[in-house]
């Protein structure tokens, strides 16, 4: 039942201050109290233990360095490393420390382990050392840079835009597993020129470690732009004769169409020239002359109209010098021509001239007909630039022919004071080959005069001619032909013989008045005259021959 109770503060102790485990602890400062607290002596609490563990002494001083991805999780650490002991121990800082990220991979405020620091010293067991902690730093993507890549000349197209060329790759650190796609190029400006800076954009890495770099695009790339080439339009070429030169003439207005907004103006003047000075179809012209103007002119290279063809058709070449021959009719419608063809070329062009007929319009006989000229040719270096145009307006005549009458002759007859000459045989006429004509009227024979004689003419007259054809002939009516007239008989009268008495001669003496009684008007008187007895001998009536 005593009353006792305890009080005051109680305080253990170590034997020492070191590290330990099971450590004896003495206790002290407990006292009693109450109505018998003088009858009791106070034991301390007895056979305590406990740990002394080791104090945490942390690592400071220490920071973490930002760094570029490198592929590894090592961090580089700055600053100067210190502990600081508890008052009146002696601790020391030894060991280098290292530091590592969690991964290797880019990020920012990555925490930072450090190792590699420990402690020395007296006291130094009675520490445990804390690394420092709390470090965090940047890993910054590295950069990996477009390799393989170049821009490509181009000709001007109003745009910026570079083409690209080539294999582009990134060469990655280690192992890492990093592609490349996209890219785009840019020139600074539009405009042509040489070694034009072209800046690539676009290119964007792929794969497992992409996160970890940071693409640098390919620089230093250059390229042309060269002027586009810029087609004049809406010109044409016209047909033309020849004329011994090579210039051709345009039609048409010509005209360029600028790329996009591109201020472009049209000047200069087009002339056109064909490859030679010679007739042909569908020949090519070529154009000179034009020329570019405008704010954006010097990006493009005119480019004169192509394409274009035109004829070059032949000179009209007229024959002249020829004349047409009359003819006597023939049946055809040729016509000879006369006089030295000639034509005159245009300039110093060689042609000359060959060939050549007439034909009259029909076969028949007229004046004044006209004469069609065809197969004049051009010949020489030129005659192929050359049309020849026959002479033209030529006329001649066509006169008939003689168609003969055959087939008659003339008799002979005994004079009768007339110069008829009576005709026999059959009267024909034979026309030229197809023609149809027939022989009219009745002829009749004349002699020259009355008289008689051998192998007179006799000129005959009254045939005519008939037919479809018989206006190209002219009759001739028979020629050539002879007859005789022979004499008349005209008997001597009025005479009579005398008689004589035989004297031995055969002499008749005649009486009475001779006389003879002539043709017509005709003037005939007679003379002389003596008779003869056909033999001297004496007998009676006797013939006597005049």
């Amino acid at each position: 039942g005593d009353v006792v109770s305890v009080s005051g503060t109680g305080s253990a102790t170590f034997a020492n201050k070191n590290v330990g485990n099971g450590k004896a602890v003495t206790v002290t400062g407990y006292t009693l109290t109450g109505a018998d607290a003088g009858n009791y002596v106070i034991v301390q609490p007895t056979a305590l233990t406990a740990n002394i563990t080791p104090a945490n002494l942390t690592v400071t001083g220490v920071s973490a360095s930002n760094k570029v991805y490198d592929t590894s999780t090592t961090a580089a650490l700055s600053g100067t490393a210190a502990v600081t002991a508890l008052a009146g121990d002696t601790v020391l800082l030894g060991g280098t420390g290292s530091g590592n990220f969690a991964n290797k991979n880019v990020g920012n405020g990555k925490a930072v382990t450090v190792t590699g620091y420990f402690l020395g010293g007296a006291d130094a067991g009675n520490y445990t050392i804390v690394q420092p902690t709390g470090l965090t730093a940047n890993i910054t993507p590295a950069s990996v840079t477009v390799t393989g890549v170049t821009a490509n000349n181009k000709v001007y197209d109003s745009t910026t835009t570079a083409a690209l060329s080539g294999t582009a790759a990134v060469t990655a650190l280690g192992g890492d597993v990093v592609t490349v796609g996209g890219g785009s190029g840019n020139f600074a400006d539009k405009n042509v020129g040489n070694g034009k800076a072209v800046t690539v954009t676009g290119y964007t890495l792929g794969g497992a470690d992409a996160g970890n770099y940071t693409v640098v695009q390919p620089t230093g790339l250059t390229a042309n732009i060269t002027p586009a080439n810029l087609a004049v339009t809406g010109v044409g070429a016209s047909n033309k004769v020849y004329d011994t030169t090579t210039a051709a003439t345009l039609n048409g207005t010509a005209s360029v169409a600028a790329l996009g907004g591109d201020a472009v103006t049209l000047g200069g003047t087009g002339s056109g020239t064909f490859a030679n000075k010679n007739v042909g179809n569908g020949k090519a012209v070529t154009i000179t002359g034009y020329t570019l103007g405008g704010a954006d002119a010097g990006n493009y290279t005119v480019v004169q109209p192509t394409g274009l063809t035109a004829n070059i058709t032949p000179a009209s070449l007229t024959v002249t010098g020829v004349g047409a021959n009359n003819k006597v009719y023939d049946t055809t419608t040729a016509a000879t021509l006369n006089g030295t063809a000639s034509v005159a070329a245009l300039g110093a062009d060689v042609v000359t001239v060959s060939g050549g007929s007439g034909s009259f319009a029909n076969k028949n006989v007229g004046n004044g007909k006209a004469v069609t000229v065809t197969g004049y040719t051009l010949g020489g270096a030129d005659a192929g630039n050359y049309t020849v145009v026959q002479p033209a307006g030529l006329t001649a005549n066509i006169t008939p022919a003689n168609l003969t009458v055959t087939g008659v002759t003339a008799n002979n007859k005994v004079y009768d004071t007339t110069t008829t000459a009576a005709l026999s045989g059959t009267a024909a006429v034979t026309a030229l080959a197809g023609d149809t004509v027939t022989l009219g009227g009745t002829g009749s024979g004349n002699f020259a005069n009355k008289n008689v004689g051998n192998g007179k003419a006799v000129t005959v007259t009254g045939y005519t001619l008939g037919g479809a054809d018989a206006g190209n002939y002219t009759v001739v009516q028979p020629v050539g032909l002879t007859a005789n007239i022979t004499p008349a008989s005209v008997t001597v009268t009025g005479v009579t013989a005398n008689n004589k008495v035989y004297d031995a001669t055969t002499t008749a003496a005649l009486g009475g008045t001779a006389s003879v009684t002539a043709l017509g008007a005709d003037v005939v008187t007679v003379g002389g005259g003596s008779g003869t007895f056909a033999n001297k001998n004496v007998g009676n009536g006797k013939a006597v021959t005049i």
